[in-house]
């Protein structure tokens, strides 16, 4: 891991997040990461829902585990807007603090924001 990133504090877990992207759509991906292993995804695709470039739907685990509190409580999640039914689950839709996210993995952040600068010129 690089040892630059910022670790989130969650339990007895010290976490590093990986930020990047769906490869079918671009939207925004947010992984968790121990030292050792992965830890869990934070974001899931609900490939037929569109989200803004800062905007997620959390994963069912992170909700239920209490880490979708945390991330609101560091400020990483901005606010949730609404809930969606997909398939057998309920999402929550997040907007993430894009400047927070960064201060947990800079590298990710810059490719996924030229990844989305990329993409508008293709247009």
């Amino acid at each position: 891991m690089d040892e630059k990133k910022k670790t989130l504090k969650f339990g007895k877990e010290k976490l590093f997040l990986q930020v990047t992207q769906y490869i079918n759509n671009g939207n925004l991906a947010i992984l968790a990461y121990t030292e050792e292993e992965p830890y869990g995804d934070i974001t899931t695709n609900l490939s037929e829902h569109w989200v803004d470039e800062d905007e997620g739907f959390i994963d069912g685990l992170t909700k239920d585990s209490g880490l979708e509190e945390k991330l609101i409580e560091e400020g990483i999640i901005k606010e949730i807007t609404s809930t969606v039914n997909y398939n057998m689950g309920k999402y929550d839709l997040a907007v993430f603090d894009m400047e927070k996210l960064k201060e947990y993995d800079p590298k990710g952040i810059e490719e996924y924001k030229k990844s989305l600068e990329n993409e508008e010129e293709l247009e």
